[in-house]
């Protein structure tokens, strides 16, 4: 047994029953259908394709009507920003695991072998939200066959095996059965929730810190691959039972949050 190694058992006995069924019963409410046998069923936002645009990329002002706000020079921002969200993957070229390695360690590993921190922050060092690497072209370099999907483990530094699926299936679920529009990349990350461990401490306050610790993990996670370049696309198209289906992963226990694809973009 690892000496990082935590039972799910031992949180669980701390963790209070009802806070956990107030908790997943709010979760659910945002899971959904998202496949294209399903595209004229559901709908997630209630406003009109033609009117999206009044509403994207746009400041609220909370003293509308007065001119008070204090400008900023522009020569105080720094020269680099984040690359655009990737589109149109291809994976033409291939991808080294140690490319992948390098990704997973510099984005949710200390660089410091003996210290159990990690590069972004989390509510009490609980860390309730896990990443699950997942191959999604045959055009990797020296990927060990037989597995299709790990689990990252920070602080052993290595990867867990989950599920050997195929991985035009596994595609198909994290795409939300819309591959032609992202292309293909290379490989995903999925992070998913325990939330037994996300609520046993702070209970309800919990799940709202382990919410914005995956925003954390993934624009950690961007900004690594934007260094080694990757391009990168977070994405919340999927249907989250198929998700965990397809991945081996109990739902009731570990929910997915969000994807994030990664690999070469056509325009590039």
């Amino acid at each position: 047994m690892s000496k990082h190694e935590l039972s799910l058992v031992e949180v669980t006995h701390y963790t209070d029953p009802e806070v956990l069924d107030n908790v997943k019963d709010f979760h659910i409410r945002g899971n959904f259908a998202s496949l294209p046998e399903f595209s004229e069923r559901t709908f997630v936002s209630a406003v009109p394709t033609a009117h999206l645009d009044k509403f994207e990329n746009k400041e609220v002002l909370f003293k509308p009507g007065f001119s008070s706000a204090v400008n900023i020079s522009p020569s105080l921002h720094f020269s680099r920003e984040r690359c655009p969200s990737g589109i149109g993957f291809c994976d033409r070229n291939r991808c080294s695991v140690h490319t992948i390695e390098k990704l997973l360690v510099n984005a949710f590993s200390s660089p410091d072998p003996a210290s159990v921190r990690r590069p972004y922050p989390s509510g009490g060092a609980q860390y309730p939200v896990e990443v699950f690497l997942c191959r999604l072209s045959e055009n990797t370099e020296n990927w060990q066959t037989g597995t299709n999907v790990y689990h990252y483990l920070p602080l052993s530094r290595a990867l867990e095996p989950v599920a050997a699926c195929d991985t035009q299936e596994l595609y198909r679920s994290l795409s939300g059965g819309d591959a032609e529009r992202l292309g293909r990349p290379h490989f995903a990350l999925v992070y998913c929730v325990i939330f037994e461990k996300a609520l046993f401490k702070y209970r309800y306050r919990g799940y709202r810190m382990a919410l914005m610790e995956a925003g954390s993990m993934y624009q950690n996670a961007g900004l690594v691959a934007d260094q080694i370049g990757l391009r990168n696309r977070v994405w919340a198209g999927f249907t989250d039972s198929y998700v965990a289906k397809t991945m081996n992963v109990d739902q009731r226990t570990a929910a997915p949050l969000i994807v994030q694809f990664f690999g070469d973009v056509i325009d590039d």
